[in-house]
């Protein structure tokens, strides 16, 4: 399934984006979506957090500081 998400940008970063894609040729979509991909594990860890914690924001941020933990072991078993 896909969507499509409008972004509202500022002009400042709307500049910055045309301006990467001049150096790059990488487009803001392109952009937006390598950079979405690149940190969905720590959105998923924060999702999963706030799910678990059930409206307790400390236990949000111990679950969220427990599952980038996770996240980061798991890179440096990967990485070897």
């Amino acid at each position: 399934m896909s969507e499509t998400l409008e972004l509202n940008l500022s002009d400042g970063q709307l500049e910055l984006l045309r301006r990467y894609h001049a150096h790059t040729g990488v487009s803001a979509q392109d952009y937006v979506i390598a950079l979405l991909t690149q940190t969905r594990p720590t959105l998923e860890a924060v999702v999963e957090a706030f799910d678990e914690a059930g409206g307790d924001s400390e236990a949000v941020g111990r679950l969220f500081g427990s599952r980038m933990a996770d996240v980061l072991r798991e890179r440096e078993a990967n990485a070897r």
